[in-house]
């Protein structure tokens, strides 16, 4: 071994920068996917909250995907009765207008609460929304959510 840091870089450069991919993203009952294109469930969404009411609450928001009535891009989530939605989410594909996807958040609740928005193939960073508790959750509308492709 010669000990030059070019000879021992290619089979240490893995480990140096690792590129993280969970592959698409996996539904379940606190888990909503969002395709980009058909299929690929491209964006993860998950939301945690915790309360100081009713002495204190917590938990997970539970996914409804919208897939089934033809509306890939986005869905919602509920808290505590699956008739009542209180969160929307949608991710939509602007590459071609300005290299990045568009996310959209509208929430109708006052608990405090963590929206995490991940794109499972490509390397962008993950969105965090975060609204404190008692307050009225902010809409959220980026252009920027995203970077393209």
């Amino acid at each position: 071994v010669d000990g030059r840091f070019s000879a021992t870089f290619p089979s240490i450069d893995e480990w140096l920068d690792p590129v993280i991919s969970g592959g698409p993203c996996v539904p379940g009952p606190t888990t909503l996917c969002i395709d980009n294109n058909p299929g690929d469930k491209r964006f993860k969404v998950e939301i945690v909250y915790d309360s100081v009411l009713n002495g204190g609450i917590s938990g997970s928001g539970r996914a409804i995907a919208l897939n089934g009535i033809g509306i890939p891009k986005g869905g919602l989530f509920w808290f505590f009765t699956s008739d009542n939605p209180e969160v929307m989410v949608k991710v939509i594909n602007g590459c071609g207008s300005n290299g990045k996807f568009w996310l959209f958040y509208s929430a109708a609740t006052t608990l405090g609460m963590t929206t995490t928005i991940s794109d499972t193939i490509g390397s962008n960073p993950p969105v965090v929304i975060v609204n404190p508790d008692l307050n009225a959750a902010a809409p959220v509308a980026t252009i920027t959510a995203f970077n393209c492709p």
